[in-house]
């Protein structure tokens, strides 16, 4: 697990991703989705994490865990990732491949409730991302799809809104607004794609600073004067205002 202040994994929330080393598939059949989600709620049976979120993509997947400090969540993490590898070496295609995954799994700190809510969005729609399904609910291996079921998979924890309506329709949406960028969620940490650049003006780095808009051409217009203009020549022969 790479190495955070302990006290702020205890603290927050956390988001955990996992890759498979080489980008070779961790799920090809349906059955390998359905085994890795029974190992999963067999760890959750062993280590008391409260999980909120999840997908699993063919060859990576995602946690969000609510707060129950890093060396439980380590526990959970590990004994999944190595119950996971053993029973993907016991398969005749995976005999003899090395390492299942690409190393320790990555692990970020979630602070503040507008961030969460935007984790767990990006995590429920990466199916819909990929273009692997047209409604992210639509995809079996996650937790957008689990929450609608009588009986989830795995069990989840978090508010009741992430079950209604209203929340499937925020994440299916294509744009929302005041969306912070996650640059962890992409397979290329330097993207960050869709990034909103803001300029600062006024005092030093580290004091308190506004944000300035910048006005654009396009945010002009021309307004109308109530009458025409009277020629310059008529303007200079009128006769100058007596001061009383």
């Amino acid at each position: 697990m790479p190495r955070r202040a302990r006290s702020l994994l205890s603290e927050c929330y956390v988001h955990v991703i996992n890759r498979s080393a080489h980008k070779v598939p961790l799920f090809e059949r349906s059955k390998d989705y359905r085994d890795f989600l029974r190992i999963l709620r067999e760890g959750l049976d062993r280590y008391p994490v409260r999980l909120v979120a999840y997908c699993l993509m063919s060859n990576y997947w995602h946690l969000v865990a609510a707060p129950v400090g890093s060396a439980v969540l380590s526990k959970l993490v590990h004994w999944v990732t190595t119950t996971h590898a053993v029973s993907i070496h016991k398969r005749p295609s995976a005999r003899g491949h090395g390492p299942v995954h690409q190393g320790k799994f990555k692990s970020h700190p979630v602070q503040g409730l507008g961030q969460l809510l935007r984790v767990i969005r990006c995590v429920e729609r990466q199916a819909l991302a990929a273009n692997l399904v047209s409604c992210a609910e639509d995809w079996p291996w996650g937790s957008l799809a689990d929450r609608q079921r009588s009986t989830p998979a795995v069990p989840l924890e978090g508010a009741s809104f992430l079950s209604s309506r209203a929340w499937i329709d925020l994440v299916n949406a294509s744009h929302v607004l005041d969306e912070a960028p996650l640059r962890h969620l992409s397979d290329d940490p330097g993207s960050g794609k869709g990034a909103q650049k803001r300029r600062r003006v006024g005092g030093r780095r580290g004091n308190h600073q506004a944000h300035a808009h910048v006005e654009r051409p396009k945010h002009l217009r021309v307004i109308k004067l109530p009458g025409p203009l009277q020629p310059l020549e008529q303007r200079r022969n009128r006769p100058a205002l007596s001061i009383k």
